[in-house]
């Protein structure tokens, strides 16, 4: 009778604390063209589910409105006062300065959630979820957390103001959902799951245990580490006006790295090595390298090789047990490129191209997606699966550049438009290869996304959180971690790998997270996939290093993970949902968890049920 009463009293606190945090009110500030600001109160609508919603109708939202933010009275902390906040890119800070502002540079995904010593939720963007960023607002000690809408901007002919406007009238209605959380989901764990339930539940994604049925591709995907060699790129100089819009006839040098003759000895030495399974990538096989010709993929580049040497390589690695795939991009049109003539780059408002920014093949304008999947996109995956390729297929930066508008009048596409032809595009990869690998994890494309190269360019050029957001935190591995695969951080590139050789033409992945080890920790932490890319590839014992430890633990890739926490100073645990867990100590001294299991300094343990 007694633990009956106990019982009920814990469920009874659960319902009180839960109850007493319902949504009634909220501020909608509208931000106009002219710089004028307006304020109005809204009421919260309570939903079958038990969260609450606010809706702003699409007719109610105008073109004059430069922003529109959403403030719910329950999503304001002060100063001091305990608990978190946690954005869709996964930052998190604490209530700790009295003034300041903070909009991370993507919104990864349409969430964002808060604790205070009132109660916990996590909120999701539901409609118009394009065209918002989450804010985060310290004014004189009082902290706000909340989306802000972007309408529209006076200037959208450039690359820089063209993110934060529709370019159109608006298209759906403003929905934004609040979800209370018990006091035993009240982590950013808990936020997580929420958003996670809501994906699953309504279709948008799937469990990869379930998707690997039937498709050996992704199958092998999921069980093996990846490996990218970047082959050759062009010596441009931004400085050079010639090597802007090139021809054919001025192209710059072409600087090689590695023929097809040297992959074929990285994989002969990897497999004596004793790595049996790696997903090997070919980035820059293209003509004039990577980003030479884009979106001009053929001739396979005849100084690295040519295409019968590419093909022979590549049956030549598929005979040494790998799964070979390669490298596109779809972003970027150079003038260059056979293609530039064929009407598919995107416009500005005023008409002019889309421009994006210099690459190895000269200036880099955006296409319309519309234009790019009705024109190329069949022939070339089906020609370029011709060279005989049985790895996933990986496009760059398609899930990593939130999707933009083209305002071009013959073909015009808002950001919606965009998300699902990129959608499209990776449907279509799915049947040709069997998945879509690419850069990063913005959600737009979670439905047909397999593989996120990194997550986060953190460190690296898009710096670090600071002031108000102070950290990262594994909130995307939380909701889609065992449904796509992933690699947490531009700098986990190359774990176990000493800073010292680079083919890259960004920041060297080996300049953060203090050294080797810690980045290897790191990925261990957020149960990243082993990836590979800068190396020289004349050691191959850091990643024999990696692949081996990877063994023990790549049966996790199938599993949710259900819980991440900082359990002492510097001691992190990751669980899924087969209860099995991992603990990562990057402290000085040994841990021991649970009373029994110690973790040695700078290690970790993973502990089966």
């Amino acid at each position: 009778m007694l633990n009956m009463l106990k019982s009920f009293t814990v469920l009874l606190l659960i319902a009180l604390c839960t109850s007493a945090f319902a949504f009634e009110h909220a501020k909608i500030r509208i931000k106009k063209l002219d710089g004028s600001i307006a304020e109005k109160n809204a009421l919260f609508e309570k939903q079958n589910g038990g969260y609450y919603r606010i809706t702003i109708p699409v007719a109610n939202i105008k073109r004059d409105v430069e922003y529109i933010d959403i403030i719910a009275d329950e999503a304001i902390a002060k100063k001091s006062e305990e608990g978190f906040f946690v954005l869709g890119d996964g930052s998190y800070g604490e209530f700790t300065q009295e003034n300041g502002s903070f909009i991370p540079p993507r919104s990864h995904m349409p969430i964002f959630g808060m604790k205070t010593p009132r109660g916990a939720f996590v909120a999701i963007v539901k409609g118009l979820n394009l065209e918002q960023y989450p804010v985060v607002e310290a004014n004189k000690g009082v902290y706000r957390v909340f989306p802000r809408f972007y309408i529209y901007a006076p200037n959208t002919n450039n690359r820089s103001s063209i993110s934060k406007t529709i370019g159109f009238d608006p298209y759906e209605d403003i929905v934004v959902d609040y979800y209370p959380l018990s006091p035993d989901k009240a982590n950013y764990s808990g936020m997580a799951q929420v958003y996670r339930d809501y994906q699953l539940g309504r279709g948008e994604v799937k469990l990869l245990r379930e998707r690997i049925k039937g498709n050996p591709a992704l199958e092998y995907s999921a069980d093996s580490i990846y490996v990218r060699i970047k082959h050759c790129r062009k010596k441009s100089d931004r400085k050079n006006p010639a090597h802007h819009m090139q021809t054919p006839e001025t192209e710059p040098e072409l600087e090689i790295f590695f023929t097809f003759d040297d992959m074929a000895d990285i994989m002969k030495r990897m497999k004596a090595e004793g790595i049996d399974k790696a997903e090997i990538c070919s980035v820059g096989w293209n003509i004039s390298g990577h980003d030479g010709r884009f979106p001009q993929y053929f001739p396979v580049e005849p100084k690295i090789g040519g295409e019968k040497k590419y093909r022979d390589t590549i049956e030549y690695g598929k005979s040494l047990g790998y799964h070979l795939n390669c490298h596109i991009n779809q972003y970027s049109v150079f003038f260059v490129s056979n293609r530039w003539n064929d009407n598919g780059i995107a416009r500005y408002p005023d008409g002019s191209l889309f421009k994006d920014y210099f690459q190895p093949g000269g200036m880099a304008y955006r296409p319309c997606f519309q234009r790019l999947y009705n024109l190329w996109v069949k022939d070339d995956f089906k020609q370029i699966a011709g060279l005989g390729l049985n790895g996933i297929f990986h496009i760059d930066v398609i899930s990593y550049v939130p999707p933009y508008p083209c305002l071009d009048p013959k073909h015009p596409l808002n950001r919606k438009q965009c998300a699902e032809y990129q959608n499209k595009v990776g449907e279509y990869a799915d049947k040709i290869f069997g998945g879509l690998a690419s850069e990063g994890g913005m959600d737009h494309l979670a439905r047909t996304l397999d593989f996120a190269l990194y997550l986060w360019s953190y460190p690296a050029w898009e710096g670090k959180p600071e002031k108000l957001a102070t950290k990262y935190v594994p909130l995307w591995q939380l909701v889609y971690h065992g449904i796509i695969l992933s690699n947490p951080y531009y700098t986990t590139i190359d774990a176990l790998y000493p800073k010292s050789y680079a083919t890259s033409d960004q920041r060297k992945a080996y300049d953060y997270l203090d050294d080797p080890e810690t980045r290897w920790l790191k990925l261990i932490e957020f149960s990243g996939r082993p990836t590979f890319y800068y190396t020289d590839y004349r050691d191959l014992k850091p990643m024999k290093r990696a692949y081996d430890e990877f063994q023990k633990l790549k049966h996790l890739q199938l599993q949710l993970m259900t819980y991440h926490g900082e359990i002492s100073k510097d001691v992190f645990l990751t669980r899924f949902e087969n209860g099995e867990e991992i603990v990562v100590n990057y402290s000085k001294e040994p841990f021991s968890y649970k009373g029994g299991s110690v973790v040695a300094p700078r290690s970790y343990k993973h502990l089966k049920k």
